[in-house]
């Protein structure tokens, strides 16, 4: 259906009047003005000012040219951050979003980007900043997934910043994993819609796993040999979903920081040595990804993208990494460190 089709249906049922009524008004058939909202057909192009006139609106209001433009606009803008986020450029990644910011101020789509990019570049700094978008987005007539994403990321920001309670006051707001969209989505829908609400769940079930076992290393909680467990018990997990590395960029790159994590965590040298080789050829095949969909249990149709324009960033930090890592120095010497290290040196 396009836009005027849409628009013409939704105004006149808003109205309350017939399509026999319209059309008489018009001087012309029920059937025509069914047709138009079909799709099948669009009015003459001297109908429009007197269409217009019947619902009190203005002609580009009935073709959508604003709403057009808004979403013409919000995609170049999309595609252009897009692009520089997959390279690691947060900062021009927030630039973009502040000047959408200014052209479509009213644009909910637009706040939600400005705010993660905010939360994304330095979630201290920008706390005002964050805080004040998402409580917006929160408290507006937006759609759910801009709610939650704002309910996660003010939350978030407070404790980064060390106000619990607000925190724990906006955690709150949030519905139990039990009770989540895409799990209650998955009780009801059957046949396409069932499998695109499993591996929606899946991904994204994984995805915050590797952001939860990371925090969970990093805290400070865990003795080193639990960190280890915790580490390569994910990573098995991850590789137990994703067989033959059949992943995209990012996801390449979490399951590369897992074996590198675990590496400094080893119990041994046998053990960093595999972890290390492991982390290495993650880091090479995410340079080469290419879009598909992937064709895995849980993960049937789930489309992945390719590589970015930055698409040796992994290779490179690796090798930084390995060049000033303290949990490496006493395997600098060994042959088979040294083989990984050349072998980064060639391809970064």
């Amino acid at each position: 259906m396009n836009p005027l089709s849409e628009k013409l249906k939704n105004l006149r049922k808003g109205k309350g009047i017939s399509q026999e009524k319209l059309a008489k008004y018009l001087g012309v058939t029920f059937q025509a003005v069914s047709k138009w909202e079909n799709g099948t057909t669009m009015p003459d192009i001297m109908l429009l000012p007197e269409i217009a006139r019947f619902f009190g609106i203005t002609v580009d209001e009935l073709l959508c040219v604003e709403k057009y433009d808004e979403n013409r606009l919000f995609s170049e803008y999309e595609a252009k951050a897009c692009s520089l986020y997959r390279d690691g450029n947060r900062r021009e990644v927030l630039e973009i979003w502040q000047e959408a910011y200014k052209k479509l101020p009213n644009d909910i789509r637009v706040k939600e980007m400005l705010m993660s990019a905010y939360y994304d570049t330095d979630k201290r700094k920008y706390q005002k900043e964050i805080i004040e978008l998402g409580t917006e987005i929160y408290y507006s007539d937006g759609d759910i997934y801009y709610k939650n994403q704002a309910l996660e990321e003010v939350a978030v920001t407070y404790a980064e910043c060390g106000n619990s309670s607000l925190a724990d006051d906006w955690a709150s707001k949030a519905s139990s994993i039990m009770h989540c969209q895409e799990k209650l989505s998955s009780q009801i829908d059957s046949g396409t819609a069932l499998l695109q609400d499993v591996r929606f769940y899946t991904f994204w079930a994984f995805r915050n796993l590797f952001y939860m076992v990371v925090k969970l290393v990093s805290d400070g909680v865990l003795k080193k040999e639990q960190c280890y467990d915790t580490l390569e018990t994910a990573a098995r997990l991850f590789e137990e979903l994703y067989k033959e590395d059949d992943a995209g960029f990012e996801t390449l790159r979490q399951m590369f920081n897992l074996h590198s994590l675990a590496a400094e965590y080893a119990r041994d040298e046998a053990v960093a040595q595999y972890h290390l080789e492991r982390a290495c050829e993650l880091a090479i095949k995410s340079s080469k990804v290419s879009a598909h969909q992937l064709n895995l249990p849980l993960l049937y149709g789930w489309d992945i993208d390719g590589a970015p324009e930055n698409s040796k960033s992994v290779i490179r930090f690796m090798r930084s990494d390995l060049e000033n890592c303290n949990a490496y120095d006493e395997y600098r010497k060994c042959g088979w460190f040294k083989n990984i290290a050349d072998r980064l040196a060639s391809l970064s």
